[in-house]
């Protein structure tokens, strides 16, 4: 069909009806701002059903109470015939506020003689939001990237760190090692002691029996000397009062067993001063034995004393936490058993 055959009213409502329909905002306003016409976009943008909601009614109804005064300035700027943009807030029904931009051109020949202008409007609340969001993302981009270089930093750092500390355990066990190496050719050393001390008590226990043994000897040696000393003196007695017995024989037997007695007392004499003697020998023994005794226990306690510093170091370094868990218990394991 030719446009030229269509009736100028049929035209014209379709082209209005084209403007209702279409997704852009339109709308036609007088110069004080009363809304003349608006599509089905612009009602749908203003919170209202129907045209009859909005036409006759002041835009400024809609827009928000601190930027109306920007509104009218706007409006009149436009219809004086000045085209130009603003960007208000819409106050929706709920009473939220939606950021919208309208750009406005004058309308001078309209054909109800009204002077107008017409304005399309555009809601940028989804566009707010979403350069917010991206702001926002880059923001969290930046953080995270910031984040990400101080993690590294710290991670070099870390790994300095984990290569002084291993360097440190390493030095750690060597030292331990060392010091257990000590310790252990000092508990052999203290064990030699021990073993040392042990036969010297045993010799100075016997050196003891034997002395005492001896000075029994020696009591009895002397009780049997004073026996036969009275023995003698009683039979020198014995035998002035009998020098006038005629039985010679007699005689001659009893000074035989004088002599015999004078010889065993001689013989006693004699071991009695070798029993002195050993005592004596006895006696120089058991103080040197007193004096290596009291030489040994000291060596005993400073060994003892160098063995608890150095068990105290070797603690301190099981449980230092530079230190892997499996040193901490083998060292513990072994101080343990040397403590045992």
């Amino acid at each position: 069909m030719n446009d030229q055959n269509i009736e100028p009213s049929v035209e014209v409502a379709h082209l209005r009806r084209l403007l209702d329909v279409q997704p852009g905002c339109l709308m036609r306003l007088s110069a004080d701002g009363t809304v003349l016409a608006a599509n089905d976009a612009a009602l749908t943008l203003l919170g209202v059903t129907s045209g009859a909601q909005a036409l006759g009614r002041d835009f400024a109804v809609w827009v928000a109470p601190d930027q109306i005064d920007r509104w009218r300035a706007f409006a009149m700027g436009v219809a004086r015939g000045c085209p130009a943009s603003i960007e208000c807030d819409i106050t929706a029904p709920s009473g939220d506020r939606h950021p919208t931009v309208f750009h406005g051109v004058p309308l001078s020949e309209h054909p109800d003689g009204v002077a107008s202008l017409a304005v399309a409007a555009r809601a940028v609340s989804g566009q707010r939001q979403l350069e917010a969001a991206i702001v926002e993302l880059e923001e969290q981009l930046r953080e995270r990237d910031d984040e990400r270089l101080s993690a590294r930093a710290r991670l070099a750092e870390l790994e300095a760190t984990r290569g002084q500390l291993l360097e440190r355990v390493a030095a750690f066990e060597a030292d331990l090692q060392e010091r257990e190496a000590e310790s252990d050719e000092q508990g052999r050393r203290l064990h030699q002691l021990a073993a040392d001390l042990q036969a010297r008590d045993e010799a100075l226990a016997k050196a003891d029996a034997a002395r005492r043994a001896a000075e029994l000897d020696c009591a009895r040696a002397l009780a049997d000397v004073r026996q036969l000393e009275m023995a003698l003196e009683g039979l020198a007695a014995r035998h002035q009062r009998t020098t006038a017995d005629p039985a010679a024989e007699r005689l001659c037997a009893i000074q035989a067993r004088l002599d015999e007695a004078l010889a065993t007392c001689q013989e006693r004499e004699a071991e009695i001063g070798r029993l002195g003697t050993a005592h004596e020998t006895l006696a120089a023994a058991h103080a040197a034995a007193t004096v290596e005794h009291e030489r040994l226990v000291s060596a005993v306690r400073e060994q003892a004393a160098q063995l608890a510093a150095l068990a105290d170091g070797a603690g301190r370094i099981a449980v230092s936490p530079l230190a892997p868990d499996g040193a901490v218990g083998q060292g513990a394991g072994r101080e343990e058993a040397r403590r045992t």
